[in-house]
């Protein structure tokens, strides 16, 4: 039968492998001190290696030392969630946190003072706090709202999860007089050497995949007005077509083998609209005013177009030079017409630049469609024939 290594061997190696992942969050932290988060979860591993030691080594256990022991070990699981909410830019404490680590101390020391220091119900009661502790912030993390998808965050949860089990066996070998060793000190510990790391390799992947995702939107953008660009235009299309949320379809765009366009199979959606639009003589603006005055009247016009249109109900697309495109899901060719009229008339309003004037071009999909090019090259001569008949217009 295999025998397990002693609680002071276990102990030591959990506390071996906190104390060097507190320090490579201090040494994170460090290269980046506006990422206090880092701290967080630096504090909840030191907090973490010095319960366990102070464990290990009290001779004389009493109800209030070893209830705060217990508290703590709760307070470094919840270090490990207020550190993914500042990660958030979300205040990090909040007053329900301290429900786990309150019922983790109190729970331990009513049942031990009730029954004698050191006793299966107050290491019971102590265990449960920490089963709330883990459900608590493994459920936060693994299945809780984020700003953005994270396979980290959700890996750092289902870590913290995965105690759980080893934690209600701990508790009924408790409960059901298995004296042999101390289970609610062992397996957690035997937990630990398989999960510990899981859970910190998960928490530092958050920061990488945060900077991949803001990479990843910095080559979809525009980066003078913040609209999208034709490389993000490919990824309108494909969520027009797939009706996906965005962060799948960043999967499902896959640069084909011999180096062309990615390949999105599917239908538009019939209520979908596009407006075409530019600015009306805009070299004579640059040429006349400068090309910093130009710079500020397509970002002027890229603002008051996303203001009227915000996302999700609108993707505004610079097309190139002073062009733009407006793609509208679930609108119709009149209502894309009448919000084409509003920013027409909206810019007028513009204050701090020179008088100008803009035009644009509507168009719609139709029947078994796939392309959005295609929808956008129709609002394109729509466009045009805007400014053969004078500028200053939408055609549609």
């Amino acid at each position: 039968m295999l025998k397990l290594p002693d609680i002071p061997t276990l102990g030591l190696c959990s506390m071996l492998a906190s104390l060097a992942f507190c320090g490579v969050f201090v040494c994170l932290w460090v290269g980046q001190r506006e990422e206090r988060y880092y701290l967080h979860w630096a504090a909840g591993s030191l907090i973490y290696a010095a319960t366990i030691l102070a464990f290990n080594h009290i001779s004389a256990h009493t109800p209030l030392q070893d209830g705060l022991l217990y508290a703590l070990l709760s307070a470094s699981t919840v270090a490990v969630l207020t550190g993914a909410r500042r990660f958030d830019g979300l205040p990090p404490f909040q007053p329900w946190l301290l429900l786990p680590i309150l019922c983790s101390g109190l729970g331990y020391m009513g049942l031990a003072l009730a029954y004698g220091s050191d006793s299966a119900p107050g290491r019971i009661g102590g265990t449960c706090g920490s089963v709330l502790a883990m459900s608590l912030v493994g459920g936060v993390l693994a299945f809780g709202p984020a700003p953005q998808p994270s396979r980290g965050r959700r890996i750092a949860g289902a870590a913290l999860l995965a105690y759980i089990p080893g934690f209600l066996v701990a508790i009924a070998a408790e409960a059901f007089g298995y004296a042999a060793v101390n289970m609610a000190a062992v397996i957690p510990l035997v937990s630990d050497q398989l999960l510990l790391a899981v859970l910190n390799l998960g928490l530092i992947a958050m920061p990488g995949e945060r900077a991949q995702a803001i990479l990843r939107e910095a080559a979809l953008r525009d980066p003078l007005t913040g609209a999208w660009n034709r490389a993000g235009l490919r990824l309108i299309g494909a969520r027009l077509v797939a009706r996906r949320p965005e962060r799948r379809l960043l999967d499902r765009l896959r640069t084909r083998r011999d180096g062309g366009e990615p390949q999105v199979r599917g239908a538009l959606g019939q209520a979908t609209a596009v407006i075409a639009f530019d600015v009306d003589h805009f070299k004579a603006i640059n040429d006349d005013h400068g090309h910093g005055v130009g710079d500020r009247v397509l970002a002027a016009l890229a603002a008051e177009a996303r203001n009227l249109a915000p996302e999700p109900e609108a993707f505004l697309v610079r097309l190139g030079g002073d062009e733009f495109a407006m793609v509208l899901p679930d609108k119709s060719l009149a209502e894309a017409r009448w919000l084409a009229d509003e920013i027409r008339r909206t810019i007028r309003l513009t204050p701090d630049l020179p008088v100008w004037t803009i035009s644009l071009g509507v168009a719609a999909v139709e029947p078994g469609e796939t392309d959005l090019s295609t929808v956008i090259e129709r609002a394109d001569r729509s466009l045009y024939r805007a400014k053969a008949e004078g500028r200053d217009r939408a055609a549609a």
